[in-house]
């Protein structure tokens, strides 16, 4: 079990998107992307890093999450889609704890520059 240790993840807790309040959720939840294969592997490597406390089996679409017309080198695919389904699985976890999560897109839409809070409604 990971413990919420603030030194560890103090740039994830700097994030404003994330905070300690959303740390200490990440650290309480388990990611879903566990099972073999390189994107597997990747994306429970960086679930860990980003302080999930458990890792345990879930699928990883890499025609979805790294299409070929994005990138056409086998293993450069599967690295780009365990990366984005850690990714989805932060975003899936602060969710569950109440904490509005969007995309870098969405932010950009919203007039909202990379690395800032959304505006209070």
């Amino acid at each position: 079990m990971v413990s919420f240790d603030p030194a560890r993840f103090v740039r994830q807790v700097l994030l404003p998107e994330i905070g300690e309040v959303g740390q200490a959720q990440l650290v309480a939840s388990t990611a879903h992307v566990g099972g073999d294969g390189l994107a597997h592997e990747v994306a429970s490597r960086y679930a860990v890093a980003a302080g999930f406390a458990r890792v345990e089996g879930g699928p990883i679409d890499e025609a979805i999450l790294a299409p070929v017309e994005l990138c056409t080198q086998g293993a450069a695919r599967a690295v780009l889609a365990g990366s984005r389904a850690a990714l989805a699985e932060v975003r899936r976890a602060l969710r569950s704890g109440g904490i509005a999560v969007g995309s870098a897109a969405e932010a950009l839409r919203a007039g909202v520059p990379s690395g800032q809070a959304e505006p209070a409604s």
